[in-house]
């Protein structure tokens, strides 16, 4: 017994050290957090980095074609595209489908014009860099990578009618 004490008593410190670690880990995305550059791939293979669009509005849309409030907000994201791309907004779409066929299938079908990450990339964003729990989940970045907004299923402030309003009051005025 007294030869497992100190086999113990070190587990026990080192899940003390590491609790902060692997609290800081689970977190959720919030408004104002810093989001680290990641890299992805999209559907025709070509590697991509956040930071590609630095200086920009990034939104990302966390979506599979199983979540059917994923793709009932596909019109508000199109007007969305066409309303503000003049303004600095670049969608990337961070599909989730165990079956790439079935999400190029809808974005061809549906004409969705933006960057879409493979599944096998948003895995990596979702388990190394934003800890996404809802789908849909719509994530604003701004200009300096940092979290202006989130939405969480069909929740506001990037959600339905509320998206062009958010984007409308975030982002800087249009050319006249």
């Amino acid at each position: 017994m007294s030869r497992r004490r100190p086999l113990v008593l070190a587990a026990l410190c080192g899940a003390l050290v590491l609790a902060p670690c692997l609290a800081a880990a689970a977190k959720q995305p919030r408004r104002g957090d810093q989001v680290a550059d990641f890299a992805f791939t999209d559907f025709a293979g070509a590697q991509h980095h956040l930071s590609d669009f630095s200086g920009k509005y990034v939104l990302l849309d966390f979506w599979a074609t199983w979540c059917q409030p994923c793709l009932k907000e596909t019109p508000d994201l199109k007007q969305a595209r066409e309303r503000f791309e003049a303004r600095g907004l670049v969608i990337i779409g961070m599909n989730s489908d165990k079956k790439q066929e079935n999400a190029q299938r809808f974005v061809r079908e549906n004409n969705v014009p933006w960057l879409q990450s493979s599944a096998a990339s948003t895995r990596q964003v979702l388990h190394h860099v934003l800890k996404v729990k809802w789908y849909p989940t719509l994530i604003l970045v701004g200009p300096l990578g940092k979290i202006l907004a989130v939405s969480e299923g069909e929740n506001p402030p990037l959600y339905g009618p509320a998206l062009l309003k958010t984007l409308d009051q975030t982002l800087p005025p249009g050319q006249s």
